[in-house]
């Protein structure tokens, strides 16, 4: 049976903020520009007849409806429950946002009212459910809701549960920014009073618009001792990748997970078996690492059917420039967990036979300089792409503007190995170093243009790739 209980809290047929006011012009603009319908938006204050020119209601009873999908709440942790009940006996509520912090994150007397929120919610909340405390609440562009102005209007399939409000929205905003990247649905859920990641895993696991998601979580909330049994067993029947990324690792960091969301946080070692016993894919803690492994799964997801997206085997062909940098390659591949395969025998001669390399090596790496304009290069490159290589690097540069003729042909050498790689059903990544450069930035702009997948560096590559590898071989696909 399909799980649509949260389609309310990303569909809202009906949204209320309260108190509203100018510090919370974000969730205004940010529903404005998802084109939600204002005439569905109740802003609650008394102390304004109109905010950003919307009408103003003084009071919840006000509003002219007797059901709410989504009520938002932003009033101080010292009124909250007395608030909250006011809001119950008025109202029929389906889900709460409480954006209010300043609770479990701060101590005990925080966890006492967190508590006492979810038993308020429990006896006399009528079925409805709290997304928070302590989150910036949900995104969906397919629903019309945003907490950000700034987020992509267009839907795309990766979605995101993360317990970080700030780390959610990079996500969303460096991914746009850096690849395009588009998302289905979005939740910073912070302190998980109520709802947990794994409410939202099920949820995804059953959305059509949803391919792949990614998490990051610090800990369970002492309100839902039994959430990591249930989370491992979501993640073990999730049929979609899972990116996971678990902040607190260290014990360091563990002291400031718990003053950030009141999480209590677990042995890593935990962690590892977790991610062996299930088909999650570990995330190192680290922002790049998160939107790089989520760009390589969202390209392939974008332009391949599902069975035909992953690796059945980790052997790179790496095709360079110069020597330097075919050994930093060989040590960064093989550091990685990656094969290089050694060529000889009939395929070193094969390769010689298309062309007798005075400066160079026909090894892999193929270090190929001062051809890269030619027939042979293409012809090479073609021709050491065995049955075995599962993966194609060409580190680039742009060295001269894209409109020289000998880049040109250059690029069309390149446009070439990608139609004969895609064909061959593998996964052709270029390397392209940053630093600022109008060529740079041109050629770039082409690359992305014409369907390349294209990363800062030879490690972030291979470490994206084996995340896709390792999904892949998890699945058993």
């Amino acid at each position: 049976m399909t799980d649509n209980s949260l389609d309310p809290l990303f569909y809202p047929r009906s949204v209320a903020i309260v108190y509203a006011s100018n510090r919370f012009k974000f969730f205004i603009t940010g529903l404005v520009s998802q084109n939600y319908n204002l005439e569905n938006l109740y802003l609650v204050t008394s102390k304004k007849d109109e905010l950003f020119g919307q009408k103003c209601y003084k009071t919840i009873d006000d509003i002219p409806l007797n059901e709410l999908d989504l009520v938002i709440v932003a009033i101080r942790t010292e009124e909250l429950v007395e608030k909250l009940k006011y809001i119950l006996s008025k109202k029929k509520v389906k889900f709460f946002h409480i954006f209010t912090a300043g609770m479990g994150e701060t101590g005990e007397a925080g966890e006492n009212l967190e508590r006492e929120i979810k038993n308020l919610i429990k006896k006399e909340g009528n079925g409805a459910r709290v997304l928070g405390p302590n989150c910036m609440g949900v995104y969906c562009p397919s629903g019309g809701v945003s907490y950000n102005p700034n987020f992509p209007n267009k839907s795309g399939p990766i979605g995101l549960i993360y317990q970080s409000g700030d780390l959610h929205t990079k996500t969303i905003v460096f991914g746009e920014a850096r690849h395009d990247l588009k998302f289905s649905k979005g939740a910073s859920v912070g302190n998980c009073l109520d709802l947990q990641i794994s409410d939202f895993l099920k949820y995804l696991n059953d959305d059509a618009q949803t391919k792949v998601i990614c998490v990051y979580l610090e800990g369970f909330t002492k309100l839902h001792p039994r959430e990591g049994r249930r989370l491992y067993h979501v993640l073990k029947a999730m049929k979609k990748p899972v990116l996971f990324m678990k902040g607190g690792r260290t014990k360091r960091s563990q002291i400031a997970a718990v003053t950030h969301t009141g999480a209590i946080v677990s042995d890593h070692k935990i962690w590892d078996a977790i991610f062996k016993q299930t088909p999650t894919i570990d995330v190192p803690p680290s922002l790049d690492d998160m939107i790089d492994y989520t760009y390589l799964f969202h390209e392939l997801i974008k332009n391949r059917e599902n069975d035909k997206i992953y690796p059945r085997g980790k052997s790179v062909l790496v095709i360079v420039w110069s020597g330097g940098f075919g050994i930093l390659a060989a040590d960064i591949i093989t550091q990685s967990g990656l094969d290089l395969p050694y060529f000889e025998g009939e395929t070193l001669k094969k390769l010689q036979d298309i062309h007798q390399l005075k400066v160079g090596s026909l090894n892999n790496p193929l270090d190929l300089p001062w051809m890269v304009y030619t027939d042979a290069y293409r012809n090479i490159a073609k021709a050491a792409i065995t049955d075995e290589i599962d993966l194609v690097i060409i580190e680039s540069d742009s060295w001269r503007n894209i409109q020289d003729p000998e880049f040109q042909w250059y690029y069309e050498n390149i446009l070439k190995i990608k139609k004969h790689i895609e064909k061959l059903g593998k996964i052709l990544i270029i390397t392209l170093p940053e630093y600022p450069s109008e060529n740079r930035t041109r050629f770039y702009q082409n690359l992305v243009n014409d369907g390349f997948i294209v990363f800062p560096s030879m490690k972030r590559a291979a470490q994206a790739f084996i995340a896709l590898y390792n999904y892949g071989k998890k699945r058993n696909i």
